[in-house]
C-alpha cells in the first residue's frame, strides 16, 4: 500500500500487513511529521512515482514514543522561542534606554507617554555649573550652566531656581527651562532668570535639576 505524508506529501511503499486496522503511528523519514496511518485499499490502476530518497517498509518506521514525540516538537520550537527571546530582550533595551533613544527622536516622546512609559532627564548625567548672581537695583540677575556629563545625548531638567535670605526663609523661587531642550555628551546648555530681590540683603541662591516627566 502507499503511505502519503500529510506534511511533506512525500509517498512511501509499505506492507498493507504492518498496518492496523485501529490505525498506526507512523513518522516520515524525510520530514520526520508523526501522523496515524490508516488501512487503504490500494486501487488497481493506482500509479504513483514514488520518491526514490523516502520510500521505505514502515518496518523501517522509528518507533514513536512520548519523550520522541516531545524531542521532535522541541527541535521545531527553538526557532520560535530564540525569535521570541531576542525580540523580548530588544523591547527591554528600548525601553530601558528610551531617554536616550528620545533625545535623539523627540518625535517619539508621545509614543513612549501613552503607552505609560513618561521621558524623564537622566538626572545622574547632569550638573549645574558657572552658577552666578548679580544685583541691578532691586534685580537679582542669575546666570549658570546645565552639564551632561554622559556619553549621550540627554534630555535638559527643568532647574528650579531658589533664593532664601540669611535666616533660611525662601526670598523667591520659580522653575525656569535651560536654553536647549537637549543638550549633546559633554556639553552644557546656559539658563538666565531675573528676580525681584531686596539690593542689600544677604541672599543664598541654589539651582537644583529636577526629574519632571517630558512632554513634546
Amino acid at each position: 500500500m502507499l503511505l502519503t505524508c500529510p506534511h511533506c506529501t512525500t509517498i512511501f511503499r509499505v506492507d498493507a500487513d504492518l498496518i492496523s486496522q485501529d490505525g498506526q503511528t507512523v513518522r516520515c523519514s524525510i520530514c520526520h511529521h508523526v501522523w496515524v496511518a490508516s488501512p487503504v485499499p490500494p486501487s488497481a490502476d493506482q500509479s504513483v512515482a514514488l520518491s526514490d530518497a523516502g520510500a521505505i517498509a514502515a518496518s523501517q518506521f522509528p518507533a514513536v514514543t512520548p519523550l520522541s514525540a516531545a524531542r521532535d516538537r522541541l527541535k521545531n520550537l527553538w526557532k520560535p522561542c530564540l525569535v521570541a527571546v531576542l525580540a523580548a530582550g530588544l523591547a527591554g533595551g528600548v525601553i530601558m534606554n528610551r531617554g536616550t533613544i528620545t533625545a535623539y527622536l523627540p518625535i517619539l516622546i508621545n509614543g513612549f507617554d501613552a503607552i505609560g512609559l513618561p521621558i524623564r532627564p537622566a538626572m545622574a548625567q547632569l550638573q549645574v555649573t558657572g552658577l552666578q548672581a548679580s544685583y541691578v537695583g532691586d534685580t537679582m540677575r542669575i546666570s549658570g550652566g546645565l552639564r551632561n556629563r554622559g556619553i549621550w545625548r540627554t534630555h535638559a531638567a527643568d532647574l528650579q531656581v531658589t533664593v532664601r535670605g540669611a535666616d533660611g526663609t525662601i526670598m523667591q523661587e520659580t522653575v525656569i527651562r535651560p536654553d536647549y531642550d537637549v543638550i549633546d555628551a559633554q556639553a552644557e546648555s546656559g539658563f538666565f532668570v531675573q528676580l525681584a530681590v531686596e539690593a542689600g540683603r544677604e541672599a543664598h541662591v541654589t539651582v537644583t535639576p529636577l526629574a519632571n516627566r517630558i512632554a513634546r
